[in-house]
């Protein structure tokens, strides 16, 4: 009998960046299992011909059969999804303002799609194009462009013309639910004084309502909490990396917060709320609860990803949970109505004797444990391994957390870690799928990936594997009990298939170039595709422009 998934015509969509308000990135497509995997092809190629930006991020977005791509300045690209072929392009470059001269470092990581129009954040901009013509919407913002960064910032800055000017910028694909985009600023790196979760209109393009991860005073909700916890004159970064989660029944969404930025001598405490998962109000944007992951960050630990949400059993009673994983090395699980840990984690006093003057690192660090009582296993290794030996000549392995120094080796560094890669959560195994990155600061050598498989009502890794390259591409998971994830390398860059339950790897595939975006899973008149982004060198310093989407072979006589 022919399962649903594969019935004859049948469109199944990817909408989201992450596919669902959860972002779960798990797929009821089971036409491509762990018995045909083997046999997957190529069956169509496009390149969009921009390759200047950082690397090729952007996740295909699929609805009724077309697809939805960006390049990295943020303009984008709708396709056949059954055979690629270009139906309409909205080139944002003229619009976006300013581009690499005002200091723009391009990426961009896709679109979202909702009641026929989609929507495109670049540069500083949000923009509502019609899916089917890519005409932009006229009713929303200025010709289908709203300024929304401006918006918020020129209440505090009204001199200021331009986002670019503090800063400010999208690199993550919006959030959709009930008429509203939801979406977070970035970039810390660019001393930005606060990160930005903004409620948009999505008819309109006006801001509804705003949160900055970083109060500047009085006037910012959450001051009271967070204020005290910088000390000295710096109050900047707090950049959002990735696309946000929301529980409709909660009312509530879930944001994953970048580094501080700036002279660390000047901001002594813990600097909340960056490297920190926020929960806000759905309806006016008021805190709810928060967690830091890392305090006082010297390290450049971001929480990068988007945090996913899901419900599991614990101990015979049924948890709403959350999770997400930091660039620190762990995996923070979390009941999403309370911010409180599913499983210990515990504050564990780390290394402080510092070489630069002035310089207060934070005693503790909060470490999470599984239900065994053991430490929990990290997403990569938080000791330096495979050192060469000409470094360990004139460089020293410092514990994990000791404040940065001269001659250090230490891990994970700040490529190191989970990055903006999302986690996916594998609805039939129960587990969370987590790709990330070893990359020792100070150590020499290439990168590795790995993609680990926990369970989170224990806190117990499953299994994990590792790779050539960096882990940041997310995966997906599919009910044909496949994990999907990508190797962005320098040399070349692997587009592999994992079985969920064992991590044997079972097929993979040179797409030519780093893979440093997370891909999609499509049905096309009743035909399971598997898309992904490829272009990127050793941490994407070199840009690419190619999508593939792979699926198995025709049958015999069908045109190739």
């Amino acid at each position: 009998m022919r399962t649903p998934s594969a019935a004859a015509g049948q469109n199944v969509d990817w909408a989201r960046h992450n596919l669902d308000l959860f972002g779960s990135r798990f797929s009821p497509l089971d036409q491509i299992t762990t018995r045909n995997v083997a046999s997957l092809v190529p069956r169509w190629l496009f390149q969009h011909g921009v390759i200047d930006g950082v690397s090729n991020q952007t996740t295909p977005i699929v609805v009724g059969g077309t697809m939805y791509v960006t390049d990295s300045r943020g303009s984008v690209y709708a396709l056949d999804a059954a055979d690629g072929r270009l139906l309409w392009t909205f080139d944002v470059t003229e619009l976006i303002g300013g581009g690499a001269k005002a200091g723009y470092v391009f990426r961009n990581r896709g679109v979202c799609y909702a009641d026929g129009v989609v929507y495109t954040a670049a540069g500083s901009f949000l923009f509502a194009l019609d899916a089917k013509s890519g005409a932009p919407i006229k009713t929303f913002g200025k010709n289908g462009q709203a300024s929304v960064i401006l918006d918020v910032i020129k209440e505090r800055h009204p001199d200021v013309t331009a986002a670019i000017a503090l800063g400010y910028w999208f690199t993550t694909a919006p959030q959709y639910y009930d008429g509203v985009l939801y979406i977070g600023s970035t970039r810390s790196e660019s001393h930005i004084p606060g990160g930005h979760v903004l409620a948009v209109d999505a008819k309109s393009g006006r801001v509804r309502w705003h949160f900055n991860t970083i109060p500047q005073d009085e006037r910012d909700q959450g001051w009271e909490i967070a204020g005290p916890t910088w000390v000295g004159g710096e109050r900047n970064g707090g950049g959002i990396w990735e696309t946000p989660s929301i529980d409709p029944d909660l009312g509530r969404i879930y944001v994953a917060v970048g580094n501080p930025f700036g002279d660390s001598t000047k901001r002594i405490g813990t600097n909340l709320f960056t490297d920190s998962i926020v929960a806000l109000s759905l309806a006016d944007g008021r805190l709810q609860w928060h967690f830091q992951q890392t305090h006082h960050d010297l390290w450049d630990y971001d929480s990068g990803n988007q945090p996913v949400l899901f419900d599991m059993e614990v101990r015979g009673r049924r948890v709403r949970a959350l999770a997400e994983a930091s660039k620190n090395g762990y995996l923070y699980i979390l009941d999403r109505q309370t911010g409180q840990p599913i499983n210990p984690i515990r504050e564990t006093p780390v290394p402080t004797a510092s070489s630069r003057e002035g310089e207060q690192p934070w005693p503790t660090q909060p470490i999470p444990y599984a239900a065994s009582g053991e430490k929990m296993k990290p997403v990569s290794p938080i000791v330096p391994t495979n050192i060469p030996p000409e470094r360990l000549a004139s460089r020293t392995i410092v514990p994990q957390f000791t404040p940065p120094g001269p001659n250090q080796i230490a891990a994970p560094g700040t490529e190191g870690g989970a990055s903006y890669g999302p986690v996916a959560f594998g609805k039939q195994t129960g587990w969370l799928y987590v790709a990330a990155v070893d990359s020792p600061l100070g150590s020499g050598r290439p990168a590795r990936g790995y993609l680990s498989a926990f369970d989170p009502s224990t806190g117990e890794l499953m299994w994990q594997k590792d790779f050539d390259g960096h882990g940041q591409a997310g995966s997906v998971v599919t009910a044909g009990g496949l994990v999907f994830t990508g190797s962005g390398s320098n040399i070349a860059g692997y587009f592999f298939a994992y079985d969920a339950k064992t991590g044997d790897l079972l097929w993979k595939f040179n797409t030519g170039a780093g893979v440093f975006s997370s891909p999609s899973t499509y049905m096309v008149n009743g035909e399971q595709f598997v898309a992904v982004a490829s272009g990127g060198g050793e941490r994407g310093r070199r840009g690419g422009d190619l999508i593939v989407s792979f699926a198995l072979p025709q049958r015999t006589g069908a045109v190739p």
